[in-house]
Formats: structure tokens, sequence, C-alpha cells
């Protein structure tokens, strides 16, 4: 992989564990209308992944019409946006990992479905401003992840082609995100999901430890 000048990265359960802080908030707007779910962590792994707008969709268990949906999405990105670094931290190796792909001259890119300020927000204050050379999240009026705009959009920012681009990311959705953009997909088992989901969309490499992510390269 000699000719790969670009890592891209999702964010929640790749770079940064996030999910404590993302049921947190799905439970405050859950009490706040009275609605008794009693989700388990485990069922908010599964729920997240395809941006915030479905999470909350799932967490109501496909109980309301588009317009209440917009409404609460709309209320569950300021409750997020307060808390999401009251529990959030990059996982074990990844900030050593990162600086060994910098310090190779590959350029490293963010693309996720989270809200696009808190995605900014999150990866500056966990990483550092300026760290990445490129940072995406769910923009309104544009397609999520797994469609591959917001990725070829990455890829353009940092003048590279998808031949010498890596996609990482812990989600079926990140694997299928890849594919839409014809970029290697390596699966990081770390995350939200299980190794299993990750196996059955066929990317190039499944990895379980973030110190394999420089040995790539």
């Amino acid at each position: 992989m000699s000719k790969i000048k670009c890592a891209i990265f999702d964010l929640d359960g790749t770079l940064v564990n996030t999910i404590d802080d993302l049921a947190g908030a799905t439970e405050i707007l859950l009490k706040k209308y009275n609605f008794e779910a009693n989700w388990s962590l485990d069922d908010y792994k599964k729920f997240v992944g395809n941006g915030a707008k479905k999470l909350v969709e799932r967490a109501f268990d496909h109980t309301l019409d588009e317009q209440t949906l917009n409404d609460r999405y709309e209320e569950f990105k300021i409750i997020y946006d307060e808390v999401k670094l009251d529990h959030a931290h990059a996982y074990d190796g990844i900030k050593e990992q990162l600086q060994i792909l910098k310090d190779m001259g590959v350029k490293l890119c963010v693309v996720s479905n989270k809200p696009d300020i808190a995605a900014h927000g999150m990866v500056e204050h966990i990483f550092g401003k300026g760290f990445f050379d490129y940072i995406t999240g769910c923009i309104d009026g544009l397609p999520t992840k797994p469609d591959p705009t917001t990725t070829l959009r990455a890829l353009s920012a940092v003048d590279c082609k998808p031949t010498e681009a890596i996609f990482f990311g812990d989600s079926e959705v990140d694997m299928r995100t890849a594919k839409n953009a014809n970029i290697e997909a390596v699966g990081c088992s770390w995350g939200f999901r299980s190794f299993e989901t990750l196996f059955a969309e066929h990317p190039s490499v499944i990895i379980d430890e973030t110190s394999y992510i420089s040995s790539l390269f």
C-alpha cells in the first residue's frame, strides 16, 4: 500500500468511544416525552451509525411521524451538543497511530454521520485544532453515509484519488461507504459492531487493535 496518501476515519466507534454520551442524550430526550423503552447500551450500539436522525427514529421505536421526527432530531442535536464530551474519549493508541501516519506524510480525514458542528467540536477538542486535514459530519442537504458524497468531498479537499486512500470504520455503514466510493475498506472491530457484522461486508481486512493501523501503510 505504498501509494496510499490518505487515511479516512469514521468518528464514533472508530476514533472515539462516544456511546455513553449518545445514549445519555437520547435518554434525556426520551424522558422528556415520557417514552419508556428501557434500551440497553448494546441497543444503542446498534442504533448508531446512520446519523443522529436515524438514532432518534430508532430510539422512539419508529413511532414518530416525519414532522415530529424532525422536531425531535433538532432537539437531540441541542442536547447532545451539551453532553457530547462528558465521557467521550479516544480509543487507546489511536493518537499515537495517527501521529505515525502524519509523520509519514499521510493526509488524515474524518468522515462522520454525526452532526457537522458536533463532529468538528469533538475532533478538535480531543485531537487538537488542525490535527486532521479535513473533517466533515452530517451536513443538511447532503446525503449521509453509506452514500459516498461526503467521502468523495473529503478526498477532493486533500487532492487524493480513491485508489490512494484507505477508509477505516467500525460498522457496515462504513464498509458500504468505502465500497460506494471505490476505496479500500478496513474494519475496526473495537467499535460498536461485531466482527461478524464487519466480516459480512467483505472489507479488505479487519483489525482488532489500534496498533495495526500504521502497519497497513
